[in-house]
């Protein structure tokens, strides 16, 4: 369950700006996902979230890549792959349900650079390197990134 509302937490900051805490326990449980302000808070800190300006006020954020890679989100997205695997050039990461579209933003913002693009469903991310060898590098990567 864990996994599954700090995935959703993550999307939901990326689809609109949320201020607080409290607006957040409130979209989660209109979606049946039922939180104290502590829980989110806790999770706020995990996922590695800060806030940033905005034109309505300050705002929750995935960090910036600049700031390198916040050793809690790097542990918590660790916990939800199941399996990274490649077959030619497309590298396939299994995660636990509802947390593909979070760890591929993840992925992307931290490691673009390394693959030509990647796609994610609900479980499921696809990844495109530029040929066979980069994507047995980027597992490797991955894997140890991720152990």
């Amino acid at each position: 369950m864990k996994y599954k509302r700090q995935s959703r937490i993550a999307k939901i900051i990326q689809e609109q700006p949320i201020k607080t805490h409290d607006q957040l326990v409130e979209i989660l449980d209109r979606e049946g996902i039922k939180v104290t302000q502590a829980t989110v808070s806790r999770d706020i800190k995990e996922l590695g979230l800060i806030k940033t300006p905005s034109p309505d006020g300050s705002v929750y954020a995935m960090p910036p890549a600049a700031k390198g890679h916040s050793e809690a989100a790097v542990r918590s997205f660790a916990e939800t792959i199941i399996e990274v695997s490649c077959a030619m050039h497309t590298v396939v990461i299994k995660t636990y349900p509802g947390m593909a579209q979070a760890m591929c933003a993840f992925i992307d913002e931290r490691m673009s650079a390394d693959f030509v693009g990647s796609i994610a469903g609900d479980d499921t991310i696809l990844i495109i390197a530029h040929d066979p060898e980069r994507a047995e590098q980027f597992v490797k990567k991955l894997r140890s990134m991720f152990k």
